[in-house]
C-alpha cells in the first residue's frame, strides 16, 4: 500500500497528464468527424452518346444517386438526425421507401432542416451539349454562399473535368441516298403521270426527320409520260435539317435524275373497251326516242381524266393548281388513281312540229379505279353529263379542255 502510494504521489502529474491527453483526443476526434468536409469527387462518373460535333454528355444515374445520398446523409447529421435505420437507407439508396409519417416530430424537423441545406447545393454538368471528340465538360459541385453555417452543407467543392470520347461519326448523305430510299414510283396514265415518293421506307439515317412535311418539287407533275426525265430537287429547308441532325450531313448536289416508267397507256387497258360501252348505254338511256321527239347521237370521241388520291386533283386549271400540283410530299402509301371516261357527242333533237336542233355534250362516269391494268367500278363510281349542252363543237371542245380532260388516242 506505501508503495503504491509512493508512486502515485510520484507520477500523479504524468497521470493527470495523460488523462488530460486522452480527453482532448477524444474532443478534437469528434470535433474532427464533425467538421469533416464529405469528398464526392472521386464518384462522380460521365457518359458520353451521340455523335460527333453535336454530341452530349450527362452524369451516370449510378454516380449522381451515389453521390446525392452521401449529401444527403451529409446534411442529415448536421442536423442531429440520428435515427440509424434511415440513414442506412439512404445509403442503400432505398430513399424512396422512406415515409415522413414514420418520423417523430423531431427527427421531421431535422430532416426538414437537412432538406434547406440540399437546397443550397448545386451539383450539375456544364457544357454538355455540342460536343465534339476531344472536347471537355465539367462537373461541378458548389455549395452557396453568404448562408447561415446551420444551412451550409460540410461537403468539398469541386470542379472536375471530362474530355469527350466515343461520339460516332455521322453518316453523310447525298441525293442519291435520299431519293432512292425514298423509291420514287409512278402512277396514272402514260400522258397524265403522277411521280410519288414513299416515306414508308424512307432511309433509316433520316428515320427522326418528319420527311412528309417537305415538299418537293416535281416539274409538270400530273402530267408525264413514259420515258420523260425529271429532275428532282432537294428542298434546301430538308438540307438544313439533315445538317442540323446531328446524326447525318448531306453534301454535293441537290438535284436527282429520274426516268418516268411504268405508266399506263389507256387504250391498251384490258377491258376499255367494254368500259367505254358503258358510255354508250348511258348515252341510249339519256337520249331515248319517243313519238313525239325524235334524238339521233353520234359519238365524236372518247376523253378521260386522271384524279390522284382523295385530294380532289384534277388536273391544273390555273396557275395556282399548276404550282402546287409541281410540289409532292413523301407519303406512306401510295392512295388510288381515279379515272373519268367521258364520250363527246353530237345529238340531233327532231321535234314532230320543228326543225332539227344540233347540240354538243358529254356523258360517262368518273371514280374508275385504275387497278393493275384495269379499270374497277366500285361504289364511288357516278355517272357525269355536261351540265348544259353547247351549240358548236369549238365550244364543247374548250370545255373538255378547260375541264382537263385528254382525248383517247
Amino acid at each position: 500500500m506505501g508503495t503504491f502510494k509512493y508512486y502515485l504521489n510520484k507520477f500523479k502529474w504524468i497521470i493527470i497528464a495523460s488523462f488530460v491527453s486522452i480527453i482532448i483526443i477524444i474532443v478534437a476526434a469528434t470535433l474532427i468527424v464533425k467538421n469533416h468536409k464529405v469528398d464526392v469527387e472521386d464518384d462522380v462518373k460521365v457518359d458520353f452518346s451521340g455523335y460527333n460535333k453535336s454530341g452530349s454528355a450527362e452524369i451516370t444515374d449510378d454516380s449522381y444517386e451515389k453521390v446525392i445520398n452521401q449529401l444527403s446523409v451529409r446534411a442529415l447529421k448536421q442536423a442531429n438526425f440520428k435515427n440509424k435505420e434511415v440513414i442506412e437507407m439512404i445509403e442503400d439508396n432505398n430513399g424512396e421507401e422512406i415515409e415522413e409519417e414514420d418520423l417523430n416530430y423531431e427527427e421531421q424537423q431535422q430532416a426538414r432542416q437537412a432538406a434547406q441545406i440540399m437546397d443550397n447545393v448545386d451539383f450539375d454538368i456544364h457544357n454538355e451539349n455540342d460536343l465534339k471528340n476531344g472536347d471537355k465538360v465539367k462537373v461541378k459541385l458548389d455549395i452557396e454562399k453568404g448562408i447561415s453555417k446551420d444551412y451550409k452543407l460540410k461537403a468539398k467543392e469541386f470542379t472536375k473535368e471530362f474530355k469527350v470520347k466515343g461520339l460516332k461519326e455521322p453518316k453523310n448523305l447525298k441525293a442519291k441516298d435520299l431519293f432512292e430510299g425514298l423509291k420514287p414510283t409512278f402512277s396514272g396514265l402514260n400522258g397524265s403521270g403522277a411521280l410519288n415518293l414513299i416515306s414508308k421506307d424512307g432511309p433509316k439515317a433520316m428515320k427522326d426527320l418528319p420527311l412528309s412535311n417537305y415538299e418537293f418539287t416535281v416539274p409538270n407533275n400530273g402530267d408525264l409520260n413514259n420515258g420523260d426525265e425529271l429532275e428532282l430537287k432537294i428542298p434546301q429547308s430538308l438540307v438544313d435539317d439533315i445538317n442540323k441532325s446531328g446524326s447525318n450531313t448531306f453534301s454535293g448536289s441537290k438535284s436527282y435524275k429520274v426516268k418516268v416508267q411504268g405508266l399506263k397507256d389507256i387504250s391498251k387497258l384490258d377491258n376499255i373497251t367494254e368500259t367505254l360501252e358503258r358510255n354508250n348505254k348511258l348515252i341510249k338511256k339519256a337520249y331515248d326516242s319517243d313519238k313525239y321527239i325524235k334524238y339521233n347521237t353520234e359519238n365524236l370521241a372518247n376523253y378521260y381524266k386522271v384524279q390522284y388520291g382523295t385530294s380532289g386533283y384534277s388536273g391544273f386549271s390555273d396557275e395556282n393548281e399548276e404550282k402546287q400540283s409541281e410540289k409532292v410530299s413523301p407519303v406512306s402509301e401510295i392512295e388510288p388513281t381515279d379515272i373519268t371516261l367521258a364520250t363527246a357527242i353530237k345529238v340531233t333533237k327532231t321535234g314532230e312540229y320543228s326543225d332539227p336542233d344540233v347540240k354538243y355534250s358529254y356523258e360517262g362516269y368518273e371514280n374508275y379505279k385504275l387497278e393493275d391494268n384495269r379499270l374497277v367500278k366500285d361504289d364511288t363510281t357516278e355517272e357525269i353529263s355536261m351540265p348544259s349542252s353547247e351549240e358548236k363543237l369549238d365550244e364543247l371542245n374548250n370545255e373538255l379542255d378547260s375541264d382537263d380532260f385528254k382525248k383517247i388516242q
